[in-house]
């Protein structure tokens, strides 16, 4: 399933990502060009607005409406609703959806800073926009926000 968030939801796309879970940002802001984009991707429409969701269904694209302003709720409501399953460590890049490919550390060399190099053995690079990634100190706080988000998914199934 390809999905598609729009600029009101860039945040919740990007944390999306850190969970291994692919969501293009639409690069438009205007609705009509957001929804031609939906259309050539054929895919679900991921908005917190509710006229371009109502125009959306008209149209016939799915679409996933995110009423809440929490994130952690965000998250899992979009993994609940879309019956996703969130992979940790993600091979996805949080900014701009291209694949992760791990890559040598000495390549990386003059790329990170000293200490960074020095501190860690593994690597990666975007396929798509070429930025270099480590499993650093803000990995615990990705991990942290799933175990909430799990939390809360688990809650809301007993409800």
């Amino acid at each position: 399933m390809r999905i598609v968030a729009d600029n009101m939801l860039v945040k919740l796309a990007r944390w999306l990502r850190l969970g291994g879970i692919s969501v293009e940002n639409a690069p438009y802001t205007v609705d009509n060009k957001i929804i031609g984009f939906v259309k050539r991707k054929k895919a679900l429409l991921l908005t917190s607005d509710k006229q371009l969701a109502r125009r959306s269904r008209r149209m016939g694209f799915d679409v996933l409406l995110i009423n809440d302003t929490s994130l952690d709720k965000q998250i899992a409501y979009v993994i609940r609703a879309l019956n996703l399953k969130p992979k940790l460590p993600s091979m996805i890049c949080p900014l701009c959806n291209g694949k992760l490919n791990r890559i040598s550390k000495s390549s990386v060399k003059d790329l990170v800073p000293k200490k960074v190099y020095a501190l860690h053995k593994n690597f990666y690079k975007c396929s798509k926009c070429g930025k270099i990634y480590w499993r650093g100190t803000h990995w615990k706080r990705i991990k942290e926000r799933y175990k909430r988000v799990e939390a809360l998914e688990r809650k809301s199934s007993l409800s």
